[in-house]
Formats: structure tokens, C-alpha cells, sequence
């Protein structure tokens, strides 16, 4: 399960997502150089080879540990992507293809505006397909995927089943979680699709499934995101509303699948089979013409994660094995001593520096804070 939303307006864009995975992977915050006249003539994705391309963009990303392509990032020329499980009628039951998120890693390096990584997924899905397992600890978990594809000037909602696919432009603002949304006459769709109907129908009506959608509450998270969203202000928008809004929990301790900050119940519990899904990692993005601004968390648990800046020099790692160490060992703490509000008002006293950084063009200011900062709360005792 995972949350992804958009905000367009003020002659920028926010990207924003909150990726939710098995509780025990790892997910890796890279930087992937530019590369230019590169001769090899395949890619090894995930589970397959495709064509490779002479000529690609230095990306941010973040990659679960165990797979080549990305949940979420960000590339040089401004373009980001965020990408969420859809459990729709055409499923990949056996085999394997491309993984949504080997799709967001293609999007991202072959792609110089949202519009162009648009036409980039849709093509890669037609030529090869969407699927294979794409579970860490339960490798039979399968799904197709949905999109939100960014740029200063642009962003785009992109949904798919199978090889077959329909994308709406975003006007204003809008999210994703897990069930399709697509209603009524899309902007583009797959070309087996205008003739056959599907357009009047909906492409959600025609290719949604209802159980894990309903038992992942995607429309509740959905909903919990949409409403944050109408409700930002129109000046001085900033990181930290984002991360508001990725922090959302509907009670002040973690209430399930409906909160937008997943928390997995733990293991052996009556509710592990229903709540198996942790928020792993966490990145907000500012698309502006003059460049991204990008801050990952780089650990579990948006709520009680420290925001920290990435940019493309590769100076820093914001997700290493000491850093996730030094965090799990403060959550437990935190838990345990009942101190998570304290916790929480720390970080966000320690971020309102941070992101006042990234605002003003300064990450190398931004991360000293963040170091400093990072060990003054999940260091302490």
C-alpha cells in the first residue's frame, strides 16, 4: 500500500509519497549519474532485459534494496514520479514482465518532462508488459500500477491493467492510493480501448477489483489526502505541509490501513494478515523551473521520521544500515517509554530549520542540520 499526491500551482509543482512495503525491506535513497553514449544494448530490469538507450539522466531515487527499479523519485530535468499497486482484473497471474517501479526508474531516466516519461511507461508497458513478483518477504504478491507523473509546468495521473492503460491530466491537485480513479473519457488512452467502450464506461469500472482495494482502505487514504490537499494555502506553501499531510493518522496513535502513515501490526498479531504494509520511506519533491528541491526520510514510519535533503552531487546518503540502526532503536524507545508525541514535536522543531534550508537553495546547510539534528533526537539516552 502506498500514497502518492500532486500539487500544482504558484508556478511550481509538489510531488509527495509515502511508500508503503513489507516492514523488514530495506529501501535504498540513490543517486544515479547521467550517462551519455552508452553502447550496451540491453538493460537488466528486475526480472527482464529490454532495449538499453545511448543516453540517460542522473535520477534521485528510492529502491527497495532487492530490485532495479525505483518506488518514487526524481531526475535532473526536473521530472518526478510516484508510483502505487493496483490490484486490477488483468493481473499478471504467472511470469514476469516489467515491475511498476522498473517503469518509474525508465520514466525518470529517458524522460525530459512529464509528458514525455508519460509517452515513455506507456510505450515500455506496450512492448513488454507489467508484472512478476514484486513482494520481499511474500514473493507471490502481484499487481499492475498507477502513476503520478510531474513537472513544473505539467502533471499527469496515469492508470493501467495489464498492457492497457488511460491517463487524465491534473489541473490542480490530486492522489493516488491503490484502487483505480479514472472515470468517464480519459485524455489518452491505449488505442484498444477508444473503440471498444471503455472511455464512456470509465476505466476504473471496467478494470477495478474490489477486495484488497476495500481491505487496503485505498478510498478512505484516498479521500484522508484530497481533503489536506483543497485544504493548503495558496501562499508560502512549503515541505512542511506536505509532511503534514504524509503524516496523517485519523486517531493520534496509528489506526491502521485508513491512515495515510502506515504502521504494520506486528508480527503474530490478529491483524498482521490484514495490516502486513509499513511506510518504508518517504519523499517530497519541489518542481521548479530553476531546478528540484528534494528531501527524502530514509527510514520506516513518516510520523517519526526525520526529513533530510538530497541533491544530485552524491555527497550525502540518506539511507544507510547505522542511520536505520540509531532510528529502529529510537522508535522502539519512543514506544516504549510512551514518548512519541514528544518525539514527534522534536523533529518537527528540527525541521522547520531544515526545510527553511532546502527553501532557500541550501542543502549543504540544510544536511548539517539534519545530521545535527538527526543525532540530538535519536541519540538522546
Amino acid at each position: 500500500m502506498c500514497d502518492t499526491l500532486v500539487w500544482r500551482g504558484q508556478g511550481q509543482t509538489w510531488l509527495a509519497k509515502n511508500s508503503d512495503r513489507d516492514p523488514y525491506e530495506a529501501q535504498r535513497v540513490e543517486v544515479i549519474p547521467a550517462v551519455r553514449g552508452d553502447s550496451s544494448p540491453t538493460v537488466r530490469c528486475t526480472w527482464i532485459e529490454i532495449p538499453q538507450v545511448p543516453n540517460r539522466n542522473a535520477c534521485i531515487i528510492g529502491r527497495p534494496a532487492w530490485m532495479w527499479g525505483a518506488e518514487m523519485g526524481v531526475n535532473q530535468c526536473g521530472v518526478a514520479i510516484g508510483n502505487e499497486a493496483i490490484f486490477s482484473r488483468k493481473v499478471l497471474k504467472e511470469g514476469a514482465a516489467l515491475l511498476g517501479m522498473d517503469l518509474v526508474r525508465l520514466g525518470l531516466e529517458r524522460a525530459t518532462t512529464a509528458e514525455q516519461a508519460l509517452e515513455v511507461i506507456v510505450a515500455l508497458l506496450e512492448a513488454h508488459g507489467q508484472g512478476g513478483p514484486a513482494g520481499y518477504s511474500q514473493r507471490g504478491f502481484r499487481y499492475d500500477n498507477s502513476f503520478l507523473i510531474a513537472d513544473s509546468q505539467s502533471a499527469w495521473k496515469l492508470e493501467t491493467a495489464g498492457r492497457q492503460w488511460a491517463a487524465c491530466r491534473v489541473d490542480k491537485f490530486d492522489s493516488i492510493s491503490n484502487g483505480l480513479t479514472i472515470d468517464g473519457n480519459p485524455d489518452r488512452m491505449h488505442a484498444d480501448l477508444s473503440g471498444a467502450g471503455t472511455g464512456k464506461a470509465g476505466f476504473r469500472q471496467t478494470f477495478d477489483t474490489w477486495l484488497r482495494p476495500y481491505f487496503g482502505a485505498s478510498r478512505k487514504r484516498r479521500a484522508a489526502s484530497l481533503s489536506a490537499l483543497r485544504a493548503l494555502p495558496q501562499e508560502q506553501l512549503g515541505f512542511r505541509h506536505f509532511a503534514a499531510i504524509l503524516r496523517h493518522h485519523h486517531k493520534p496513535s496509528p489506526s491502521g490501513n485508513g491512515d495515510l502513515c502506515m504502521h504494520a501490526a506486528p508480527a503474530g498479531s490478529p491483524l498482521a494478515f490484514l495490516r502486513p504494509s509499513q511506510t518504508t520511506n518517504a519523499m517530497i519533491v519541489q518542481l521548479r523551473e530553476e531546478g528540484p528541491r528534494v528531501s527524502f526520510t530514509g527510514t520506516a514510519a513518516t510520523c517519526s521520521s526525520l526529513f533530510h535533503p538530497v541533491d544530485f552531487s552524491g555527497r550525502w546518503q540518506v539511507c544507510t544500515p547505522d542511520r536505520w540502526e540509531r532510528h529502529r532503536v529510537a522508535m522502539a524507545s519512543a514506544v516504549e517509554l510512551g514518548g512519541s508525541a514528544s518525539l514527534r514535536a522534536a523533529i518537527e522543531a528540527a525541521e522547520s530549520e531544515i526545510f527553511t534550508a532546502i527553501e532557500a537553495g541550501e542543502p549543504l546547510l540544510a544536511e548539517r542540520l539534519a545530521q545535527r539534528k538527526f543525532s540530538e533526537i535519536f541519540d538522546a539516552g
